[in-house]
């Protein structure tokens, strides 16, 4: 077990990029939501105790965003985040959402899903919520606590690879949890 747990995950990210100003731009990135909740949801049936599944859960996020990916058409270098998404990205992350809520409801009809799987899955996604969502991030950030989880959240992301590589990387990580959750 010990093993997959250091390949481990990421969903919404903003990433810097390097620019010519002091402040380096950033770009939205994301490892898919799919990715990260899986693997949380697979930590806490692995562990069975929901705030030990939530903290390994929180601590797999960051080593999932680790591992070299590419998380759609806009997680490009250099891209300014106030340009707006395309048609494209926003295709890639409504997917990638309703492919969870498929697999959440899956899992729940089939009475897989158990709280420690579902306090894993919260504690893998959580990274993600605090730092990225557009509706707070650029308020949160402000504070320095959030300022500097921001900074190391986007450090631990900054090898990128092609777009398909990068989304059959995320992709076959996401089956490979899936499979053991049924499996185990």
């Amino acid at each position: 077990m010990a093993a997959w747990l250091s390949w481990l995950e990421r969903l919404v990210h903003i990433e810097e990029a390097t620019g010519s100003s002091p402040v380096a731009a950033t770009i939205i990135s994301f490892m898919l939501v799919t990715t990260h909740g899986l693997l949380g949801a697979l930590i806490g049936k692995e562990v069975g105790f929901p705030p030990l599944a939530f903290l390994l859960g929180f601590i797999s996020h960051f080593l999932l965003d680790s591992i070299p990916h590419c998380d759609g058409p806009d997680d490009v270098a250099g891209r300014d985040e106030n340009d707006p998404n395309t048609k494209a990205q926003y295709a890639l992350v409504s997917f990638d959402l309703l492919l969870s809520l498929i697999i959440v409801i899956y899992f729940l009809n089939a009475k897989l899903a158990t709280p420690a799987m579902i306090w894993g899955a919260i504690g893998a996604l959580l990274p993600d919520l605090i730092d990225n969502v557009p509706l707070w991030k650029k308020k949160i950030r402000k504070l320095a606590f959030f300022k500097d989880f921001h900074a190391f959240h986007a450090k631990i992301q900054s090898i990128k690879t092609s777009l398909w590589f990068g989304l059959s990387i995320q992709y076959a990580l996401a089956i490979f949890f899936f499979c053991l959750i049924y499996l185990l």
